[in-house]
């Protein structure tokens, strides 16, 4: 099912943003023109991604420094060891979309 998260253009260049949807704490991203979205809590601690640093194509937790692949969710440094949940996107209307259940 999609669901609209968030306005195309409330997602940075290069950047993060945090959206709360739902309930739930996701990411926005927008790298090289492509936008991709990710849960928005580290699965080392609980911590908001949003408030870590976008290096290249990586989200930097900012409470241990743990990173994950943006576009994959896969970890991409210690401690992180779990992958965050990435989710399908697309652009309707100027609203970016995201595929999930429920």
């Amino acid at each position: 099912m999609w669901k609209p998260l968030c306005a195309v253009a409330d997602v940075p260049d290069e950047d993060v943003v945090e959206v709360v949807a739902d309930g739930h704490v996701y990411c926005a991203y927008r790298l090289s023109g492509t936008h991709h979205v990710t849960d928005g809590i580290c699965t080392h601690a609980v911590a908001r991604l949003a408030e870590g640093f976008v290096i290249d194509d990586v989200i930097e937790c900012p409470l241990h420094n743990g990173r994950f692949h943006i576009p994959t969710g896969r970890p991409d440094g210690p401690p992180a060891c779990e992958p965050l949940r990435t989710y399908p996107v697309r652009i309707e209307a100027g609203m970016l979309m995201i595929e999930r259940d429920g």
